[in-house]
């Protein structure tokens, strides 16, 4: 069993409370989680409006799979209202 998680932190520009940054999540999560088989967390930045660190963790017997998967959400994210400021892949 191969776990793998990645880490995307995002700048929101046009985001002025919470409430706006939080209805962003909310979409954003809703469409991958339709799209992927994975799990979703905000980790970092909870109190901060502009920034969101997000958790993305995903289980399969096959790195490949797992790395596929994460190339797809990340191609999903660069489509979003959102400015990708840092991304990071691990497996354990």
């Amino acid at each position: 069993m191969i776990i793998g998680y990645l880490y995307l932190e995002f700048y929101l520009p046009w985001s002025h409370s919470l409430k706006e940054k939080r209805k962003f999540l909310n979409s954003f999560k809703g469409k991958l989680l339709h799209k992927f088989n994975i799990a979703i967390a905000e980790v970092n930045y909870q109190e901060l409006w502009q920034r969101s660190g997000i958790g993305i963790v995903s289980i399969g017997t096959e790195r490949e799979y797992i790395e596929g998967i994460f190339e797809r959400v990340i191609k999903e994210v660069e489509k979003m209202d959102a400015e990708l400021i840092k991304e990071e892949v691990e497996f354990l």
